[in-house]
């Protein structure tokens, strides 16, 4: 991962005024691509007898298509990253990793180990000790294929609504105050890992090196309250995607581009 940005895009690309039905499709067959792939991957290394190969998924996560952009975001939300996805690939040809794309087809894989080993005829309920275990071990799976595909990805995009993060007060030596939250694990996971991970330029060369030092990463304080975690992000809205759009030339990569605008905004 080499850059991180706030998406503060609200319903822009999701207007029926705006966002053209071609987005929406694309989006559609980007983020169905990527799950069925995932699913596929973590499938696959679970053996006959229910033991789960972890130490192979991890070994073979990097065979899922590459991506260029990460999106993390709240399940809520799924329709509008997928017109955003959308509207990236049809300006850009960049890829964007949906990470909701995911967390259904995992539920549909824990659905399928806990029929078969959890599900307890006589009593007609689920054993709750090995549905912990079993639950325990596929979200370990998928917070390690994560972080994989965070790790590869050049971006990762933070789509910044009402339904992925929360105002809440808090109160510190007798002063009230607001602080941002997630009340969603796999979004705290998501730029939890982001701070720590490491920096890493694309391969490309590029005139840009010499601005890539804006993009310097922070320490985290790791807990849900996501406030810190934020704040190391580079927030983008309408106005910038549209420049970032006009912007763009041939032979330049466009995320080169999008890194050379928002130079300026990293301070």
């Amino acid at each position: 991962m080499f850059a991180k940005f706030q998406l503060d895009i609200s319903d822009y690309f999701y207007n029926s005024q705006i966002n053209r039905p071609e987005n929406i499709q694309t989006g559609n067959e980007i983020s169905n691509c990527f799950g069925e792939e995932s699913y596929r991957c973590m499938k696959g290394f679970i053996c006959d007898n229910g033991k789960i190969d972890g130490t192979a998924l991890k070994e073979h996560w990097f065979g899922i298509a590459a991506a260029d952009i990460f999106i993390s975001h709240s399940h809520k939300d799924l329709n509008k990253v997928k017109a955003f996805a959308g509207w990236l690939y049809r300006n850009f040809g960049l890829k964007a990793f949906i990470d909701s794309c995911t967390w259904g087809y995992v539920d549909d894989l824990l659905k399928l180990l806990d029929d078969q080993y959890c599900w307890n005829k006589n009593s007609e309920t689920y054993n709750y000790t090995i549905r912990n275990y079993t639950t325990s071990h596929v979200h370990m799976m998928l917070a390690t294929a994560l972080t994989e595909m965070i790790d590869n990805t050049e971006c990762l995009m933070f789509y910044k609504t009402p339904n992925s993060i929360k105002i809440s007060e808090e109160i510190q030596n007798t002063k009230s105050g607001k602080r941002n939250e997630t009340i969603s694990p796999w979004i705290y996971h998501e730029l939890s890992i982001s701070s720590m991970m490491r920096q890493k330029n694309p391969i490309r060369t590029s005139a840009l090196l010499e601005h890539r030092a804006e993009f310097a990463q922070n320490s985290l304080q790791i807990g849900y309250n996501v406030e810190k975690a934020l704040q190391e992000l580079i927030v983008i809205n309408e106005k910038d995607l549209e420049v970032w759009k006009t912007t763009q030339h041939i032979p330049e990569h466009p995320l080169d581009t999008l890194y050379k605008l928002n130079t300026k905004l990293a301070h």
